[in-house]
C-alpha cells in the first residue's frame, strides 16, 4: 500500500539526450561510407605535395632558375589528383592507376626542380607511396606496374643529379630498396590477412568434431550441385542419416564415447559416399548427404551400403530416409535453391521417420517429383 507522501510525490524518468556527432565525425562516417583506405591513403599523399608552390614563394633559391612554371604544373596536377579522389571516393583500379601515374610523374619532376639534394632525395622516398598503396587493395598487375614506374623514375632522377658512377649506383640501389620494401611489406601483410579471412570463413562452415560441413556450410555450396545436377540431367540424391539410439550411449558410456561414435561412424560413411557429394552434420547424430545419381534406385543402394558398412564396422546402427529427384532450371518460375533443399529435406525427414517407426537400422527411400530450380537469366 502507498504512502501519502508516495501518493503525492510525482516521479518523472529523465529523458534521454541524443547527441548531435560533431562536425568531423559526421564527415569521417560521410567519407569511409563511400570510399576505402586506399582512397585515402591516396589523399593523405597528395595533400602532402601542396603547399610546394608557397615554400617556392618564400625561398627564391629553393627552386632552380626557371623551374617555377614547371613547379605549378606539377602543383596542379597534384591538386587535379586530391580532388579527383575526394569526389570519387572508393577509387576503382583503372582510376588509381591513372592518378599514380601523375602522381608519380610529379613527384620526379619536382625532385628534379629542387636544388637542394637533400630535399630532391627526401621528395623522391614519397616515390615508394603510390606502389605501396597499390599494394593495399590493388590487383597484382597495377602492383607490378606502379613499382616498376615507380624505379625506373627515382633511377632516372638519381642518375641526373648524380655528380659520380658510383653516387648513381648508390642511389639507385637506395631508391629500389626504398621502393620495393615497404610493397613487399605491405604485400605480405595483406596476404597475410587474406589467408587469415579465408581460413576463418572455412572454419565457420566446418563441423569442428567430424570435419564434415555444417549447417551453414552446407547451405551455402548447394546451388551448385543442384546446377550441376540439371545441367547433367540427372537427379539429385537427398538423404537424412541418424544414429539408432545415440542418447543412451551418451547417457550410459559419456559424451566422449559418444563423440568417438560420431567420428567413427563418419569415417565409415566418408569411405562410402560417392565423390563430389555434400555431406554435413546438421546437428547431434543427424546427417545429411547431397549427390548427383542417376535414379532412385541407384540411390537407395548406396545408401543401403553405407548403412550395412556402418553395422558393420562400429558399434552403433543407422536409419537412413532417402529421396531423389530430377532438376530442370526454369529460368522463369522455378524455385529457389532454399525451396528445393527445403522440399529434399522435409521429404527425406518423413522417409527416416518412417525407417525409425519401422524397427531402426533401416532405409526408406521414395522417387520425388521434378524440381524446378531458378537460375536468373545471365547478361552475355
Amino acid at each position: 500500500m502507498l504512502s501519502g507522501n508516495a501518493l503525492g510525490r510525482q516521479t518523472t524518468e529523465p529523458v534521454p539526450t541524443v547527441t548531435e556527432p560533431s562536425f568531423p565525425r559526421r564527415w569521417a562516417q560521410w567519407w569511409w561510407s563511400r570510399s576505402d583506405a586506399r582512397s585515402t591513403a591516396v589523399l593523405f599523399s597528395t595533400s602532402g605535395a601542396l603547399p610546394l608552390p608557397a615554400l617556392a614563394l618564400l625561398s627564391a633559391d629553393f627552386l632552380k632558375p626557371g623551374a617555377l612554371p614547371s613547379l605549378l604544373v606539377v602543383w596542379v596536377c597534384t591538386v587535379i589528383s586530391f580532388v579527383s579522389t575526394l569526389v570519387m571516393g572508393r577509387l576503382t583500379d583503372r582510376a588509381f592507376a591513372m592518378l599514380g601515374f601523375l602522381g608519380m610523374t610529379g613527384i620526379a619532376v619536382a625532385a628534379y626542380l629542387v636544388t637542394d639534394p637533400a630535399a630532391a632525395r627526401a621528395i623522391v622516398t614519397l616515390l615508394s607511396a603510390i606502389p605501396a598503396i597499390a599494394a593495399m587493395a590493388s590487383t597484382p598487375r597495377v602492383v607490378a606496374w606502379s613499382t616498376t614506374y615507380a624505379i625506373l623514375l627515382a633511377s632516372l632522377v638519381s642518375v641526373a643529379e648524380a655528380t659520380s658512377f658510383s653516387a648513381a649506383l648508390v642511389a639507385c640501389g637506395v631508391g629500389v630498396t626504398v621502393i620495393v620494401l615497404p610493397v613487399f611489406m605491405v604485400a605480405a601483410l595483406r596476404l597475410s590477412l587474406e589467408r587469415a579471412v579465408t581460413r576463418a570463413a572455412h572454419l565457420a562452415e566446418i563441423d569442428p568434431l567430424t570435419g564434415l560441413l555444417n549447417r551453414r556450410g552446407f547451405y551455402a555450396r548447394t546451388a551448385r550441385i543442384l546446377i550441376d545436377a540439371a545441367h547433367a540431367e540427372t537427379e539429385i540424391g537427398c538423404a537424412l542419416i541418424d544414429i539408432d539410439h545415440f542418447k543412451s550411449i551418451n547417457d550410459k558410456r559419456g559424451h566422449a564415447s559418444g563423440d568417438a561414435v560420431l567420428v567413427d561412424t563418419v569415417d565409415v560413411m566418408n569411405e562410402m559416399i560417392p565423390s563430389g557429394s555434400l555431406t554435413a552434420r546438421l546437428g547431434g547424430e543427424e546427417f545429411i548427404i547431397l549427390t548427383m545419381v542417376d535414379s532412385v534406385d541407384e540411390w537407395t543402394d548406396i545408401v543401403e551400403r553405407i548403412r550395412r558398412e556402418v553395422e558393420k564396422s562400429t558399434d552403433v546402427t543407422i536409419s537412413i530416409g532417402a529421396v531423389s529427384a530430377p532438376v530442370l532450371i526454369d529460368r522463369g518460375s522455378g524455385d529457389s535453391t532454399e525451396t528445393i533443399i527445403d522440399q529434399l529435406s522435409t521429404a527425406a525427414d518423413r522417409m527416416l521417420y518412417k525407417a525409425k517407426s519401422g524397427g531402426r537400422n533401416l532405409v526408406i527411400s521414395e522417387s520425388m517429383p521434378r524440381c524446378r530450380l531458378f537460375v536468373a537469366q545471365t547478361r552475355s
